[in-house]
């Protein structure tokens, strides 16, 4: 189990945070989706581009496009990233 008070427990944070908002997305929450997308890549953008291997300057930004695509009207059919 990772130090969740070390210095890196905004990456934690933050890849839960993400994860949480593409769960609230499937449940066609769009409140819960934008807070935890918009939460989740603030704690990360400190880890950009790259941290313990993972690239996250891809996710960071499909959370950014998300967010974006969720401020216009109707419901928008996106993809959510994997992370490998």
């Amino acid at each position: 189990m990772p130090d969740r008070k070390g210095p890196e427990s905004g990456f934690y944070k933050g890849l839960i945070q993400v994860a949480a908002g593409c769960l609230h997305y499937s449940r066609r929450n769009r409140r819960g989706a934008v807070n935890k997308w918009r939460s989740g890549a603030d704690y990360l953008r400190p880890y950009l581009p790259e941290h313990r291997g993972i690239d996250l300057a891809p996710l960071v930004n499909a959370v950014d496009a998300f967010l974006e695509a969720m401020g216009g009207g109707g419901w928008p059919e996106l993809v959510m990233p994997i992370i490998a």
